[in-house]
């Protein structure tokens, strides 16, 4: 943990990492990434050191806007 702390901290300063949570229902941990792909969250996060030591696995979601909400603006 010596070198993972610093280097996810260093990504939220970086503004790669949003926001970060524990997860209530499992061990482990939620990242929001500020990243064009899923294929650049998985390179931001596989460079952490535990992951780059094999000890942690990652499930990648991409998400965006709620787009519906457009149509609010758009008088509909």
């Amino acid at each position: 943990m010596p070198t993972e702390v610093p280097a996810t901290l260093k990504l939220y300063l970086d503004g790669k990492m949003e926001q970060f949570w524990f997860r209530g229902d499992v061990p482990g941990v939620v990242f929001l990434l500020n990243t064009a792909s899923v294929d650049e969250a998985a390179d931001t996060i596989g460079a952490l050191p535990l992951a780059r030591a094999g000890l942690l696995t990652f499930q990648y979601i991409p998400v965006g806007p709620l787009m519906p909400l457009g149509m609010l603006l758009q008088g509909r």
